[in-house]
């Protein structure tokens, strides 16, 4: 979770809300909270590998998920190449040539990207454990070192000015909510979902998942809520006019935002951890992210959505197919997207639309007595609230990029295509995947008529209608499941059971 996000999503929520960027931290994290506490009860449950794209299986069939897990996939599959662009972008402060003035990947630095993705690629391949051993061993290094640069800024310089004194376009709330998908927060909590993916190979699962859903989300809040507040208090003018918070995305900030601010308060001791650090943690995150975008692939090729070949091991039990497929849309993803902020609103747009199938999973496992016997909580009240949120991120994004995630979305009729034509179609996959289909098309219409796009339907009316549609469809879902496959999860999961036992 503390990958390029640190490094860049401070400096982009600043130019969008200036200081208010701290709202939309505290606004981002209670949101994902929601959605994660959500999941950490679903893979408590039934830990299994790609477990987001397995979930919507048992309870609406096959169109919702290969809608869902092609969705899932592609949020997945264009991160790594997202947390290469980050490190390379501090890289090339020391060895130049990979990044523009704009920017952007030069000839040398998409070479450079595809090294590192295959070098990934032989890391995951020889097994789990010595991903999470080469993670541990940076883990420390990526929280150590952004409490110390925040801790350092905030001593060294601190103006209640860029806090007090400051404009921005638009209404507040409205800037404040839009900031949340656009300038990489979402994307920032959003790796809480690798312990769900690779819940299948976790030991003693009824203990550690929940511990390293819930304590990752808590950690990370901490962590960037401490960045935003350094960034915004030690922010140094120069020449452009103080207060201006969206001048700053064209200014010599953009280079490497944090590494930049260092170096102007005279931190030079703290820009060369920086300049270290800005390509290590952006190179964990992304090798991990590789790591359960395999799963995901394996999970698709498991239920029959994808060939296969992609659910075959290696000798290290890994699904090296996968993994190999993976890579190759990695490679792909390098070149139309070849800087950090043009991808990182779809990106977690795309995850987020897969990860809305969660809280209706776990109110028609509930309601089907998959729980009996455990205690709930306030779970369950937070289901359609999870839900709701979630529509509501995706909306955030704006016209008309809620268009183009629905359109990359649709792209997974291909993957169920290819499971009716080898499996054949029963009762209930087609019905099932109606609430989905609605939400593809519900979510950029809103976005057009509302005011992230031609502004027929004025902020907030058009949350409010957008917040509720969002619960209409959750009770749509709900009406349209699939009991046939209930039954197997229940099976799945008493099988669970019985190997804990």
């Amino acid at each position: 979770m503390i990958g390029s996000g640190w490094l860049f999503s401070a400096f982009y929520a600043s130019s969008m809300s200036g200081p208010l960027a701290i709202i939309s931290r505290i606004i981002g994290a209670l949101i994902i909270t929601t959605i994660a506490l959500v999941y950490a009860k679903l893979s408590l449950r039934i830990p299994t590998a790609g477990a987001a794209a397995v979930f919507p299986k048992y309870t609406h069939g096959k169109l919702t998920t290969a809608l869902n897990g092609w969705s899932l996939f592609m949020g997945y599959v264009s991160t790594p190449p997202l947390e290469i662009i980050a490190a390379l972008t501090y890289l090339n402060f020391i060895m130049g040539g990979f990044i523009n003035f704009s920017g952007l990947l030069t000839q040398k630095g998409v070479i450079a990207a595809i090294l590192l993705l295959i070098g990934f690629f032989i890391i995951n391949s020889i097994g789990i454990s010595k991903v999470s051993k080469f993670n541990f061993g940076i883990t420390f290094i990526k929280i150590i070192i952004p409490m110390t640069a925040s801790i350092s800024f905030l001593i060294t310089y601190f103006s209640w000015s860029n806090f007090t004194n400051f404009h921005i376009q638009g209404p507040y709330l409205k800037t404040i909510l839009s900031t949340i998908p656009l300038s990489g927060i979402a994307f920032s909590f959003l790796g809480f979902r690798q312990a769900v993916e690779l819940a299948g190979e976790a030991k003693n699962p009824e203990k550690t998942l929940p511990r390293a859903i819930i304590l990752s989300v808590i950690i990370s809040t901490i962590i960037y809520i401490t960045v935003q507040l350094a960034f915004i208090a030690s922010f140094q003018w120069g020449n452009m006019v103080q207060g201006d918070w969206q001048s700053i995305s064209s200014s010599q900030y953009v280079k490497g935002p944090m590494l930049v601010l260092a170096s102007v308060l005279g931190l030079t001791w703290l820009a060369t951890i920086l300049l270290i650090d800005g390509v290590i943690s952006p190179l964990g995150t992304g090798n991990i992210y590789q790591t359960s975008t395999a799963r995901v692939v394996y999970a698709l090729g498991d239920m029959g959505f994808l060939p296969s070949l992609f659910k075959k091991l290696n000798r290290f039990g890994v699904p090296f197919y996968a993994l190999l497929f993976d890579l190759i849309i990695m490679l792909i993803f390098i070149l139309p997207f070849p800087s950090w902020q043009s991808l990182v609103s779809i990106n977690s747009g795309m995850s987020i639309i897969a990860y809305a199938t969660g809280p209706l999973s776990l109110e028609i496992m509930y309601r089907k007595g998959l729980f009996e016997g455990q205690k709930m909580g306030i779970i369950r009240i937070l289901s359609p609230i999870a839900f709701s949120f979630s529509i509501l991120l995706i909306y955030w994004s704006g016209y008309p990029y809620t268009l183009y995630m629905s359109i990359i979305a649709i792209f997974g009729l291909l993957p169920f295509i290819f499971s009716v034509k080898k499996n054949g179609i029963e009762q209930g996959d087609l019905i099932g995947g109606t609430w989905f289909v609605a939400m593809l098309i519900t979510v950029p219409i809103l976005s057009y008529l509302g005011s992230e796009g031609n502004n027929i339907i004025p902020f907030p009316y058009d949350n409010i209608i957008v917040f509720i549609s969002g619960l209409l469809i959750y009770g749509l879902g709900i009406y349209l499941s699939s009991p046939i496959k209930l039954g197997e999860l229940q099976i799945k999961g008493e099988e669970f059971e019985e190997n804990i036992n």
